[in-house]
C-alpha cells in the first residue's frame, strides 16, 4: 500500500501524516494518538517531483520509468541540484522536465526490484 503525506521522523520510527494542515509532535507516543498517521519503513519514503508522467501519474523518487524502449529503464533520483532519471546499468542521466511527455512509470524500486536486474 502506498500513501501520500508528510514524513515525521522520531526516535521511535518514521511516520507519514496524511491529514489536513500541518502537525508537529514531540514523540511517537503523541503521534500514535493522532488519526491519519501511519508508521512506515523509512527507506520507502520518496519525495514527489512535482511532475506527472505521460499517463498523468505522479512521479516520485524511486520510481522506475521508460522513455519508450522497454529495455532501457531509469530510476528517479536526486542528482546534483534536482531530480533526474539515472539509467539502470549505466552512468547516464536524463532530465525529468525535458522528457516528461515521454516518461512512463513502469514500477518502483520497492515493489519491482526485478526491473533492476541485468537482463
Amino acid at each position: 500500500m502506498w500513501i501520500e503525506g508528510n514524513p515525521i521522523v522520531t526516535n521511535d520510527g518514521t511516520f507519514i501524516y496524511f491529514g489536513n494542515g500541518h502537525a508537529y509532535w514531540n514523540n511517537a507516543e503523541q503521534c500514535m494518538q493522532v488519526e491519519n498517521l501511519l508508521k512506515v519503513e523509512p527507506e520507502t519514503v520518496g519525495q514527489f517531483t512535482g511532475l506527472l508522467d505521460m499517463n498523468g501519474k505522479k512521479i516520485f523518487e524511486g520510481d522506475i520509468f521508460s522513455l519508450g524502449d522497454p529495455n532501457i529503464l531509469y530510476i528517479v533520483q536526486w542528482h546534483d541540484t534536482g531530480f533526474s532519471g539515472k539509467q539502470i546499468r549505466s552512468t547516464s542521466y536524463v532530465g525529468l522536465s525535458y522528457w516528461r511527455d515521454r516518461i512512463e512509470i513502469v514500477g518502483n524500486i520497492h515493489d519491482n526490484p526485478e526491473l533492476l536486474e541485468v537482463k
